[in-house]
């Protein structure tokens, strides 16, 4: 399944940290994987303990693995993620809807292939009004 980042209005790219401009997101590292076994983490991504939304219109808004870089250029850096590893939409108890809950992806899937996989998240920066996001960088190892 492809994910899609609204552009325009609702997203912006900045080289400035995340939390520079108060989001977060939790975990802030990923723990390790090992080939051939389940790997499934939940990301919550908010502003002060909310979604990044909230009291906003913005009628979409896409953590990803693909967006905007600081110069406006697209990038895509899911096939970055390692082999068997995806990432999806995600709700639950803890995250959006409603607003009130922080935005939320899931990697999820069985890793094949061990190694370090670098690979950066894309969120929409609602306080800006072109066309770029909040990039975040993760790293995952997998084992053997």
């Amino acid at each position: 399944m492809r994910h899609f980042l609204l552009f325009g209005a609702a997203a912006s790219a900045l080289v400035v940290p995340a939390a520079a401009w108060g989001l977060v997101f939790k975990p802030s590292s990923l723990p390790a994987g090992k080939v051939g076994v389940r790997y499934h983490v939940v990301i919550h991504v908010s502003q002060n303990g909310h979604h990044p939304a909230l009291g906003r219109n913005a009628p979409s808004y896409t953590v990803d693995c693909f967006g905007a870089d600081p110069t406006g250029g697209f990038i895509n850096d899911c096939p970055k993620l390692p082999p068997g590893i995806r990432l999806e939409p995600y709700t639950d108890a803890t995250c959006a809807p409603p607003l009130t809950r922080p935005a939320c992806i899931v990697l999820t899937g069985i890793p094949r292939k061990a190694g370090t996989y670098s690979f950066r998240l894309s969120a929409p920066n609602l306080d800006s009004d072109s066309v770029r996001g909040i990039l975040r960088k993760f790293t995952i190892v997998v084992h053997r």
